[in-house]
C-alpha cells in the first residue's frame, strides 16, 4: 500500500465528543470528516492514519475500512467477505479475533454477526493458504469488526486494538476511575486549557480523586502524544502492511516534541481529601513521567488554601453528584464551600466544572458563562465555565432546614403586608380553620394544611403537633420547572415563608423549610442536617418519632394514615409481614392494635435504628415484632424460592425508584410491581391479603395482577380529609388470592 493512498476510516468517540474529535483530526491532516452518531468519518493517508493512532486525544477507537458494500441475503455476509484477499492484512499463522454492531438483513445478534464474518476469513483460508489462522478473542494480532446497517455492510481493521483512552499510565491499576481519560482531556480542551498553558497559566484540581485531569493536562501542554506510552503496543504492528519505518519516524518525532514541550510545562497541582485517591495519583503520575511537574497535597475543599505564588489560570474539577442514597445534601454543602474557595483564593482565574447534576452549579455562588453538553459513561452531564470575578458572583442557592424563615422576617419585615402574601394568608387561614376543627374530632395531631392550593404558590405545608415541643411546620417546595422564573418564584416563596408565623401564631425557629423535587427516586430519604432532635407524634394510639431536620420526609407519611389504621385492622390477631418499611410505623401501630407478630424488612440501618425507637416508644414486644436489615428485592427473592415463614397480612409500600443489584442496579415500582406481588405472594398464608400501596403519580397496576388474583381498590377510602385536594398523592389496593 502507497503511503499516498486515500483510506476511508472511522473514529469512535464517546457519546457528545464527535464534533470534538473531527476538530481534532482535522487539525492532524484528515481530509472529509464527518461527524456522524457514533464517531467520525474521515479519509487520511496512510501517515495522517498513524498521526490520528498516536495523537488524537478524544477518539476511542480507529478504524481502517476495508470494505463496504450492499449485499443481496444473509449468506452474502459470508461470501463478501471471503473474496477479500485476507493474506494481504494477516499471515495465515496468525491469530484473529472478530467484533460486530447493528442489524440487517435477519442478523440480529451480535454474535451471529461476528461468527458470519469469521466464517468468510476462515473460507478464505481454506481455498488460498496450507494454513489457517486461529481465533484469539483476547490477545489477537488482528482484530476485525463488521458492522450492518440493513443491507450495507463495513468491514475495518482496528489498529490500535484497544479503546485509546487507555493511555498506559493506570494500567494494572485498581481503580473506578470516575472520568475516562479521551473525556477528560475533551473537558481540558472545551475548558480553553491550550491557550492557558501557552500563556503560562497554572492548572489546579482541587478534588484530583485519581489525578486524570492532572495527567492529561500534563500531556497536552507539554505535546505529549497521548498514545505515546503504548505506541509498540497497537495492533498495527502486526498488520501485515504495516510500514514500520514510518511508524519508528512518527514516534521518534513524537519523542521530539515531548522533549521540547516539558521546557515549557506550566505548574500543575492538585489536592483531594483522600489519602487512597492521592496514591494512586501519584502512582499514575510516575508511570506518565511527571512526577517533577506535577504537585499533590492532601486538602479538603473546606481548608482550601494556595499553597505558593501561582499565576491565574484555570481550576478544573469533577465534583460528586450526589446520586447516591443521602449524599446530595452533603454535596450542595460541598459545592458551597467550593464556591467559597474559588471566590477567596482564585480571583481572575478561569474555572471549568463538570456535574450530570447542573443544579448543583447554583450552590457555587458563581454565574457559569457557558456550558457544554458531556457525557461521562452512561450520565448525561454538563460542563460550567466560569470567570472567577466579583461580576461573575451571585447569591448561592437556599437552605434548608430553620433559619429561612427568620432570615424573611429579619431582612424583609415588610414583605407579609404585600397583596401575593396577604392572598396567601387567607387560603392558610381559610385551609387552617376548616382541617383544625376535623383533626380535633378525628383526634389527628399531623396533617396537611395545604399542597399548592394556589398553583404559583408552589409549596406544601404540614403541620404537626408533639408532645414535648408543641406546634410545627413543615414547608415543602417543589422545585420549579426551567419555565417558571426563578426569581419570581424565590419572591413567592418568600411571601409563603413571610406570613406562616402569623396565620398559625407560631415561633419562626418552630418552622422548617426544605426543597423536594417531584417523585423523584430516593430522595425523600436525603439526609439534610444532623440536629439529631426527634420529637413524638400521636397518631392512632400510637407514639411515632418524628424528625423535622435532619432529613427531607419526617418519618411519617402523612397521606399514608388511613393506609395505616386499615393496616391494623387487618392485622388484628395476625401475623404482618411490612416490606420496604422505612420507621416502621405501620408496623408499630398494627403491634399496638393487637398484630400477633410482626416482621420488618428494610435496607437502610439509619430508618432500622429509627423504627426500633418507635417500637420502644410503644413498648413493643421485640421478640414478637421484628427488624431486619436486607436488600427487599434480594431477600424477596430467597424467600419465595424456600418461604422459611408465611404472613396472614402483608403491606408493601415500595419506593418509586430505588438501587437494588437483583432488579438490574435499579428498582422502577412501574415496571417491577407485578414481579415484587407475585413474589411477595407466595408468602401469604391462605385467605391471607396484602395492602399494595405507592406514590407513583402515574402508576397503572399490571393487568395480569387483576387476572391472577382477587384485586380490591380502596385509594379512594384510604384518602384522608387533608389530601383529598390532592387525590393522586397515591394508590393503594387489598391482595388475595382467588383460591382461598
Amino acid at each position: 500500500m502507497s503511503t499516498v493512498d486515500q483510506l476511508s476510516c472511522f473514529a469512535t468517540t464517546a457519546q457528545g465528543l464527535n464534533e470534538l474529535c473531527r476538530e481534532e483530526l482535522l487539525s492532524l491532516g484528515v481530509s472529509d470528516a464527518r461527524a456522524q452518531p457514533r464517531g467520525v468519518s474521515f479519509r487520511a493517508d496512510l501517515e495522517t492514519l498513524y498521526r490520528c493512532c498516536l495523537w488524537s486525544r478524544t477518539a476511542n477507537r480507529i478504524f481502517m475500512v476495508i470494505l463496504e458494500t450492499k449485499l443481496e441475503n444473509q449468506e452474502a455476509l459470508t461470501e463478501e467477505v471471503a473474496k477479500l484477499n485476507w493474506l494481504e492484512h494477516m499471515d495465515g499463522f496468525g491469530t484473529f479475533s472478530v467484533s460486530f454492531s447493528g442489524k440487517g438483513m435477519g442478523i440480529d445478534h451480535t454474535h451471529y454477526g461476528a461468527l458470519k464474518i469469521k466464517d468468510g476469513i476462515v473460507d478464505f483460508f481454506r481455498d488460498n493458504s496450507d494454513e489457517r489462522p486461529i481465533v484469539d478473542k483476547k490477545h489477537p494480532q488482528l482484530r476485525v469488526h463488521g458492522h450492518l446497517n440493513r443491507n450495507e455492510l463495513t468491514l475495518s481493521i482496528d489498529l490500535v486494538g484497544y479503546s485509546l483512552h487507555q493511555r498506559g499510565y493506570r494500567d494494572g491499576q485498581q481503580v473506578e476511575a470516575p472520568l475516562k481519560e479521551n473525556v477528560a482531556a475533551a473537558i481540558l480542551l472545551r475548558a480553553g486549557w491550550p491557550e492557558i498553558a501557552k500563556a503560562g497559566g497554572v492548572l489546579y484540581d482541587p478534588m484530583c480523586g485519581s489525578g486524570t485531569f492532572l495527567v492529561e493536562a500534563a500531556m497536552i501542554a507539554s505535546d505529549l502524544a497521548p498514545g505515546l506510552i503504548k505506541a509498540r503496543d497497537m495492533q498495527l504492528n502486526y498488520w501485515k502492511q504495516h510500514d514500520k519505518a514510518l511508524w519508528e519516524q512518527l514516534i521518534t518525532e513524537a519523542e521530539q516534541r515531548e522533549e521540547e514541550g516539558l521546557r515549557h510545562l506550566p505548574d500543575i497541582y492538585g489536592s483531594d481529601a483522600s489519602h487512597k485517591s492521592l496514591a494512586i495519583a501519584e502512582e499514575a503520575i510516575a508511570k506518565a513521567g511527571y512526577s517533577d511537574s506535577i504537585e499533590v497535597k492532601q486538602m479538603t475543599v473546606e481548608q482550601g488554601r494556595r499553597w505558593g505564588d501561582w499565576q491565574p489560570g484555570l481550576v478544573i474539577c469533577n465534583p460528586p453528584y450526589g446520586e447516591r442514597l443521602g449524599e446530595l445534601e452533603d454535596v450542595k454543602h460541598l459545592y458551597t464551600a467550593l464556591g467559597d474557595y474559588l471566590k477567596s483564593e482564585f480571583s481572575d482565574w478561569q474555572a471549568a466544572l463538570l456535574t450530570c447534576n447542573p443544579e448543583l452549579g447554583m450552590y457555587l455562588g458563581i454565574k457559569a458563562k457557558r456550558s457544554h453538553n458531556f457525557a461521562n459513561g452512561p450520565m448525561e452531564c454538563k460542563l460550567l465555565r466560569f470567570d472567577i470575578n466579583e461580576q461573575a458572583h451571585r447569591e448561592p442557592a437556599l437552605k434548608g432546614g430553620i433559619e429561612l424563615a427568620a432570615q424573611v422576617q429579619e431582612f424583609f419585615p415588610l414583605l407579609g403586608q404585600s397583596d401575593g402574601a396577604q392572598m396567601v394568608a387567607n387560603r392558610l387561614r381559610k385551609n387552617f380553620k376548616a382541617l383544625r376543627k376535623w383533626a380535633e374530632r378525628n383526634h389527628v395531631f399531623a396533617y396537611r394544611v395545604y399542597d399548592a392550593d394556589m398553583p404559583e404558590y408552589s409549596v406544601a405545608i404540614d403541620y404537626y403537633h408533639t408532645l414535648e415541643a408543641g406546634e410545627w411546620l413543615v414547608v415543602n417546595e417543589y422545585a420549579p420547572p426551567k419555565t417558571v422564573d426563578r426569581g419570581k418564584a424565590k419572591s413567592r416563596l418568600y411571601q409563603v415563608m413571610s406570613v406562616l408565623p402569623d396565620v398559625f401564631d407560631i415561633a419562626v425557629d418552630r418552622i422548617v423549610f426544605k426543597v423536594r423535587e417531584r417523585q423523584k427516586g430516593t430522595a425523600q430519604y436525603e439526609r439534610m442536617d444532623e440536629q439529631k432532635a426527634y420529637y413524638t407524634v400521636l397518631e392512632n394510639d400510637t407514639k411515632v418519632r418524628v424528625n423535622f431536620t435532619d432529613y427531607l420526609d419526617t418519618g411519617l407519611f402523612l397521606d399514608h394514615r388511613d393506609v395505616r389504621a386499615k393496616l391494623a385492622e387487618l392485622s388484628r390477631g395476625k401475623s404482618l409481614l411490612n416490606l420496604f418499611c422505612y420507621t416502621a410505623t405501620a408496623s408499630v401501630e398494627a403491634a399496638v392494635a393487637g398484630a400477633k407478630s410482626s416482621l420488618s424488612v428494610d435496607m437502610s440501618r439509619t430508618y432500622l435504628f429509627w423504627a426500633q425507637n418507635n417500637f420502644w416508644a410503644n413498648k413493643v414486644d421485640e421478640l414478637k415484632h421484628q427488624l431486619e436489615r436486607a436488600d427487599v428485592i434480594a431477600w424477596l427473592t430467597e424467600q419465595a424460592e424456600n418461604p422459611q415463614q408465611k404472613f396472614d397480612v402483608i403491606f408493601m409500600d415500595p419506593p418509586s425508584f430505588s438501587s437494588s443489584k437483583k432488579m438490574e442496579g435499579i428498582l422502577d415500582v412501574q415496571r417491577d410491581h407485578g414481579w415484587m406481588i407475585r413474589k411477595a405472594m407466595q408468602l401469604l398464608n391462605p385467605n391471607g391479603v396484602m395492602l399494595f400501596s405507592n406514590n407513583l403519580r402515574k402508576f397503572k397496576l399490571d393487568e395480569l395482577i387483576t387476572l391472577q388474583f382477587d384485586v380490591q381498590d380502596i385509594t379512594h377510602q384510604t384518602m384522608p380529609e387533608d389530601f383529598k385536594r390532592n387525590s393522586k398523592i397515591h394508590q393503594a389496593w387489598l391482595i388475595r388470592s382467588i383460591e382461598r
